[in-house]
């Protein structure tokens, strides 16, 4: 399902496929008022002409009013307004657009019925406008991950069908040759400046749609124990067979579906199941992934997806060992991606990350923080000289550390009274409304603690949750990836060792 419990996007990473501008690229103006929104710096994410992500940032006002004109988008693309609590996702954005975007921010639910979006480029919007005002009048019924295959294959042909019904009346009035006629003829429709990117948007929409059709797929397949020929029944009989016939076009990456959930990710993983169906030693092979796109997938999609591939193990590495392992590793395919731009993106992120981890290295000072406790008092770490210092890293929103909550209650009833350790759980990149319901729910009874300004996520380097550190008597980090809480006696007895170490503080 699209669940991801990481902190970072991979949506960062995508190729508009519009080709490179050979004129000035004009800038996108994005401006409007979001009322009642909790959050009051925005980010939003582009992609560059290498398919590079690049960050922005929308400021509100005390109003909720924001402007911002950028020239980091060099071309049609898919893009998300993100915060912890204010979200407009699938914002079909291009050089020359000026968008105007209001609605209530009050929560997710009510910025998604709210959320209107007028100026120039709001016609390429029309689909998303559309196929969300129809998605409210839905009545909810069972979620697509929960269905069993019958039910699942008549639910993607007919998500498909309704997806493409809906593209089909966004686009295709208002890319008539006379638009003027159309409007004449219908009553419905106004001439409105000429839009090069509406085509484009169709397209992409249309290949969305697709994808998601064999995304639903690919991830039963994935997920439930189909033998090898089963898997394949699967797939055959109900995807079109020119589509697989050749899933590495070009043209492919204007989707953003194709990118994010298909080629790199399900169609990926489901190649892969084929093959460890066929032959279970292959599980243990080094970088058995990595080969594999370099040999399915080509052109661009291949750069693509290796690039993505390989960005992602270095930014979720967590010890020098691994990073030196993908160094390594990484050469033979690094040197096989045609776009200049990637390769270096490659290597500056694992300088990035060779960095980072000479920050967090066993023996060396743990990061310093000040946070406020769910009563309102203020916690430093320093606060707690002396002891050893058990940290859980966690948010409301994932369901894996939650899962942890438990198993780390046993562990703090059993030592609670002792004064050789402390135990402290940090929520990061997480809402304090929906922190404070979490803790009412969980009921922990040790300290509890919200990083509001993220100094905590960026100085642990917490891009994945759960996390847990162990911090010695001398403040020095033991382990920055600990056991967790479930294992039992493997994080005691690390505990353990260090509590009956002697404190020279």
């Amino acid at each position: 399902m699209k669940t991801l419990y990481f902190l970072l996007s991979v949506l960062l990473f995508s190729i508009p496929v519009a080709g490179r501008q050979t004129t000035k690229t004009l800038p996108l103006i994005l401006r409007g008022q979001l009322l009642n929104s909790p959050d009051k710096l925005l980010n939003i994410g582009f992609t560059d002409e290498n398919g590079i992500g690049v960050l922005d940032t929308i400021r509100l006002d005390e109003d909720g009013r924001f402007y911002l004109k950028t020239y980091k988008i060099k071309g049609p693309q898919q893009v998300n307004i993100q915060q912890k609590r204010t979200q407009i996702n699938g914002l079909y954005v291009a050089p020359g657009y000026d968008l105007t975007i209001t609605g209530d921010a009050s929560d997710f639910k009510t910025l998604f019925k709210t959320t209107v979006i007028s100026g120039t480029g709001s016609a390429s919007n029309r689909f998303r406008s559309m196929r969300n005002a129809l998605i409210q009048q839905r009545v909810r019924g069972k979620d697509w991950y929960e269905m069993e295959e019958a039910e699942l294959i008549a639910y993607a042909k007919r998500e498909r069908k309704f997806a493409d019904s809906v593209a089909h009346a966004a686009f295709d009035p208002y890319l008539a040759k006379n638009v003027k006629s159309a409007a004449k003829s219908s009553g419905t429709l106004k001439p409105e400046p000429h839009d090069p990117y509406l085509a484009w948007f169709r397209n992409m929409v249309l290949l969305d749609n697709q994808f998601m059709e064999l995304y639903y797929l690919l991830t039963l397949a994935n997920q439930k124990k189909y033998g090898y020929d089963a898997a394949q029944k699967l797939i055959r009989d109900n995807i079109d067979s020119r589509l697989l016939a050749n899933m590495s076009k070009d043209e492919f990456l204007a989707s953003n579906d194709y990118k994010t959930w298909v080629a790199g990710s399900e169609y990926t993983t489901y190649l892969l199941k084929l093959d460890y169906l066929r032959d279970s030693t292959l599980k243990k092979k080094p970088g058995y992934r990595l080969a594999k796109i370099n040999q399915v997938y080509t052109g661009k999609v291949k750069d693509f997806v290796l690039h993505n591939q390989m960005y992602n193990e270095i930014l979720f590495t967590k010890n020098f060992a691994r990073l030196n392992t993908i160094k390594e590793l990484f050469k033979p395919y690094i040197a096989t991606l045609n776009n200049p731009a990637m390769k270096k993106n490659l290597s500056r992120e694992f300088d990035k990350k060779q960095a980072e981890l000479l920050g967090t290295a066993v023996g060396q000072p743990a990061p310093a923080f000040t946070l406020q406790s769910i009563a309102g008092s203020t916690h430093s770490l320093a606060d707690y000289n002396g002891k050893v210092v058990f940290i859980d890293l966690w948010a409301s929103w994932c369901t894996p550390c939650r899962v942890q909550t438990p198993h780390l209650a046993v562990l703090y009833n059993k030592y609670k009274g002792d004064d050789r350790i402390a135990f402290l759980s940090v929520a990061v990149s997480d809402d304090e409304k929906e922190w404070r319901k979490a803790v009412a729910a969980d009921k922990p009874e040790w300290l509890q603690l919200i990083d509001k300004d993220d100094q905590v996520r960026k100085a642990y380097v917490a891009n994945v949750i759960p996390q847990f550190i162990i911090i010695d008597k001398q403040g020095k980090i033991v382990n920055f990836n600990a056991p967790e809480p479930g294992s039992g006696k493997k994080l005691e007895d690390m505990l353990l060792a260090e509590m009956n170490k002697n404190s020279t503080r």
